[in-house]
């Protein structure tokens, strides 16, 4: 019971009525003692009245009348009394309008306890309907919120300063909206991130389909030499290729955007990590004829991660940075440990990225206003900043044109 009177309107309507019922029983009191009062002076009266009209018709008789009314009667004299009296009718089963005296201070006592017991009904009522009143217009306030809900109007909470059960209520109410709010915004931000996924494969797709029927078309219609149907083979499975790349990078970007892919983290060499990943692309950046280099400044740097993962985002990045640096140019790759982070740093003396490009650059689909490579569609920084971001890292760009870029992917050394 001690829980449910921790409620506010509980407390309240219960200390109404107590204080109501103090004050009725009170009033009855008063009322009581007034009309005792009031029979005594009657009482009183009645007796000076007899003994007066008695000594002033029988003077004789005071000396027997006066002691009977100051010091009270013995049983006999009452029988005697009553023998008498009853002659004329009155007795115990005398109505009391018959005795007037009775009858005023009974009716002043019926009327005062009539007249408590009715405040005291009609204050209760009241109380009680205006404590029901507040109680709907709560319960108003929470269907207003819970139609909101429905409405997927989720911006109006329930607020109470009180405590109690309402107070609870509305705590919970305000959580559920929330959640509901949140898991809303959630699906709302799948069904966008759907969305932009099958438009971004459509138009990706476009070119490279499009490439494809026309070179079919053209070996269908056409009597082509066997070099020329071979060029447009080739060109056919360079297409195949690109597709093929461009859906299965689409799909890895898709996948950890959405967070369905868990990457298998172990305590592994990060200097072996970014080794293998300049390793991948050695035989490019010889044919490009630029110096990639790689050092590390730790001869062992142990860090929780996937390697496999973390090896094809720097590998993107890499690869971004041998695509802007000229012929004869230079990429270095290097990893530093301090007491608070790890850092894979990937510096390039190439042509730089123009300030205002920065902000855009790990945005899918996102190329360059001066970009040479038409192959490039833009996927492969956006992945390296999913996987990084996918590790707990972060990847910051610091670039000039004309004088190089710089991509640092920093980890907490905690890691």
């Amino acid at each position: 019971m001690n829980k449910y009177f921790s409620n506010p309107e509980l407390k309240r309507s219960s200390m109404i009525i107590v204080i109501l019922a103090f004050i009725t029983l009170m009033a009855s009191f008063f009322t009581i003692k007034i009309s005792y009062e009031k029979m005594k002076i009657n009482y009183t009266e009645s007796n000076m009245a007899i003994a007066g009209q008695i000594i002033k018709n029988h003077p004789e008789l005071s000396s027997e009348i006066i002691p009977l009314i100051t010091k009270g009667t013995d049983k006999s004299h009452i029988e005697e009394g009553k023998r008498i009296l009853n002659e004329y009718g009155f007795n115990e089963n005398l109505k009391i309008e018959f005795i007037p005296a009775m009858e005023n201070s009974y009716n002043m006592a019926l009327k005062g306890i009539l007249i408590s017991l009715v405040c005291f009904f009609v204050i209760v009522f009241w109380g009680n309907y205006i404590q029901y009143m507040i109680i709907y217009k709560r319960l108003e306030k929470l269907i207003l919120g819970a139609q909101n809900i429905v409405e997927y109007n989720f911006d109006i909470g329930i607020y109470e300063n009180a405590e109690g059960t309402f107070a609870k209520l509305a705590h919970s109410f305000n959580n559920m909206r929330v959640i509901m709010k949140n898991n809303f915004s959630a699906v709302e931000k799948e069904k966008k991130f759907l969305v932009d996924t099958l438009s971004d494969i459509s138009h990706q797709l476009k070119t490279p389909i499009s490439s494809l029927i026309i070179y079919n078309d053209i070996l269908l219609e056409r009597n082509l030499d066997e070099e020329k149907r071979k060029e447009f083979l080739e060109n056919s499975k360079n297409q195949l290729n690109r597709i093929e790349w461009l859906v299965k990078s689409l799909l890895r970007l898709a996948k950890l955007d959405a967070g369905v892919i868990k990457f298998e983290k172990i305590g592994y060499d990060i200097n072996k990590t970014v080794a293998d990943a300049v390793e991948v692309l050695k035989a490019k950046a010889e044919q490009e004829k630029i110096d990639l280099d790689f050092q590390n400044k730790s001869s062992q740097i142990i860090m929780e991660h996937d390697p496999n993962w973390l090896r094809e985002g720097i590998v993107n990045i890499i690869k971004n940075s041998l695509e802007h640096t000229e012929r004869g140019g230079k990429v270095e790759v290097s990893t530093e440990r301090t007491p608070v982070c790890i850092r894979i740093i990937v510096k390039d003396n190439g042509e730089g990225i123009p300030k205002e490009e920065i902000p855009h650059i790990f945005k899918r689909f996102y190329k360059g206003k001066k970009s040479k490579n038409s192959e490039s569609v833009g996927i492969g920084l956006a992945l390296s900043k999913s996987i990084v971001e996918g590790h707990g890292g972060i990847i910051e760009v610091r670039s000039k044109v004309k004088e190089g870029t710089t991509f640092t992917i920093t980890f907490l050394a905690s890691n």
